[in-house]
């Protein structure tokens, strides 16, 4: 899935240079976020950012003009929603400002639509089981659980793949499956050598990546 104007919220309101620090503070307490994208009203150009923390010994009658505005973290139109996710989770941001080629602010996309938009992606809504698959980074071979999943009736919905860390060298694999009972997928894995750490309704699944993203 892309970015686009269709997962924004075209209608938020970004910071303008007239904007006190007073109303800055109010209006992060109200969206409850730490920074808030300043776009110029004439051009409708992302010039920057404010960040919560600049505001702390900043008179409230100083406008936004007056900052030392942050470069702005931002996501073009077309680009992978995958790439929203990298950037909140790497500046620890609740919206990011969308523009396309020329700069322009189209609106934002929060955290709650990144999760719907993945939702969608996984087909978390619809009805099945998601199974854990652990698989050393040797044996890795997404076409080989494929066809064991499909060989026992179930079609796979989404796929998801942790890979290997510092504290963890093995892949884990999640696949959500069209089928409530899976216990013939997960006997016909492990009869091939896979490990299975777990199995569960896909509303499991749902919860946890919630979770996380808080």
């Amino acid at each position: 899935m892309l970015a686009n104007e269709s997962i924004t919220k075209s209608e938020f309101k970004p910071l303008r240079g007239t904007d006190t620090v007073a109303a800055v503070r109010e209006r992060m307490k109200e969206e409850q976020v730490t920074a808030l994208p300043v776009v110029d009203p004439t051009t409708q150009k992302l010039i920057g950012q404010i960040k919560l923390d600049q505001l702390s010994k900043v008179e409230d009658n100083k406008q936004v003009s007056d900052l030392q505005m942050d470069k702005v973290v931002q996501i073009f139109e077309g680009q992978h929603i995958f790439e929203g996710v990298r950037l909140m989770l790497q500046y620890e941001l609740s919206l990011l400002p969308l523009v396309n080629d020329e700069a322009t602010y189209l609106g934002v996309i929060t955290k709650q639509q990144i999760l719907e938009a993945i939702s969608k992606m996984l087909n978390l809504e619809q009805k099945g089981s998601v199974l854990t698959i652990e698989i050393e980074p040797i044996d890795f071979s997404l076409s080989e659980i494929v066809q064991v999943i499909e060989a026992e009736g179930a079609k796979i919905l989404g796929v998801a793949v942790e890979s290997p860390d510092s504290n963890h060298q093995a892949f884990e694999v999640s696949v959500k499956l069209n089928l409530e009972d899976i216990s013939r997928v997960t006997a016909a894995l492990k009869r091939y050598g896979y490990t299975v750490l777990a199995e569960s309704e896909s509303t499991v699944f749902e919860n946890d990546l919630e979770y996380r993203a808080d």
